[in-house]
């Protein structure tokens, strides 16, 4: 058998005792188990009587359960590669890579439990498991820090502005366009935004199967209004002048298309009046919409 090298006797990472096998077992048992689990249809499965809830009434439980489980490609991928880890970790020569993997799975499968309030023993599981893993790369500490830290070559000799000017321009950048989007792009705030329901007047854009009962004028979409009648909703553009309080509904959200509605609103706390005219028809329109108290919310109607 080949001597080691003092360097590699430094790096040379520490897979014995009791705690490290133990840990090792307890990631690969863990998860396995999940990886199974969602093969089996233990895991990813929906109630139909949770299907049938409006998006804005249904638990964060229920919505993470329908969100991974909606694709079966996605869960299936999911389960192989947990059972993938959980192998690894079961045999010494793979624990490394075994350990590299289901730490930051676990850590995020536990931050998920913990976010959308899913059942506290499945939090502690998870949690367990990320602390196992985390214990298993403490072992291998030395060979990590060697291969991410020093043996890297740190650029000795360059001036220091040749790394400081490249990390501010990926901070700044990134961060500027990212702002712009949200703030400039996705938004433009209107007196208008939130979610109205209709309490007079008809107005009914083809397409739709009867009048306009609710309006979403959408915060987080530049010049998009949602108009909905029974279980259809249709997308459209609008845009107000706040000075002349007047609006104009287009038929195609940004590329606007053929104008549906044009006219002006007068705006009285939670009520919005507005006398226009329905250009598709030609016929005058006076639509009354009171504000939902709880802007951009789904209703729990049906």
């Amino acid at each position: 058998m080949p001597e080691q090298t003092a360097g590699e006797q430094a790096v040379a990472p520490k897979h014995t005792g009791i705690a490290y096998t133990t840990c090792r077992w307890v990631v690969a048992v863990i998860l396995v188990q999940y990886g199974f689990a969602k093969v089996f249809g233990a895991q990813f499965t929906v109630l139909d009587s949770e299907l049938d809830k409006p998006m804005g009434t249904v638990s964060g439980f229920w919505l993470t359960w329908y969100y991974f489980g909606y694709s079966p490609i996605f869960g299936n991928m999911l389960a192989l590669l947990q059972i993938g880890l959980g192998l690894a970790s079961a045999f010494r020569r793979t624990a490394l890579l075994g350990a590299a993997g289901a730490a930051p799975l676990l850590a995020g499968i536990s931050v998920l439990n913990l976010s959308y309030r899913i059942a506290l023993d499945a939090l502690l599981i998870s949690l367990i498991g990320a602390g196992c893993a985390g214990y298993v790369l403490w072992g291998h500490r030395r060979r990590l820090a060697a291969v991410f830290w020093h043996e890297q070559n740190p650029g000795a000799g360059r001036p220091r502005w040749v790394s400081v000017v490249p990390l501010a321009l990926l901070l700044v950048l990134p961060a500027s366009c990212s702002y712009y989007i949200a703030n400039y792009n996705n938004r433009l705030p209107t007196p208008l935004d939130g979610t109205w329901d209709v309490t007079a007047g008809a107005f009914q854009p083809e397409g739709l199967p009867g009048p306009v009962e609710r309006v979403y004028f959408e915060h987080n979409r530049a010049y998009q209004v949602v108009l909905r009648s029974e279980h259809t909703w249709q997308r459209h553009h609008f845009e107000v002048d706040p000075a002349a309080s007047t609006i104009t509904i287009w038929q195609t959200w940004l590329s606007k298309g053929e104008q549906l509605l044009s006219g002006r609103y007068v705006l009285t706390g939670d009520r919005l009046a507005i006398t226009a005219t329905d250009t598709t028809s030609g016929r005058p329109l006076l639509w009354e919409l009171r504000k939902r108290a709880t802007s951009g919310s789904v209703s729990s109607e049906n």
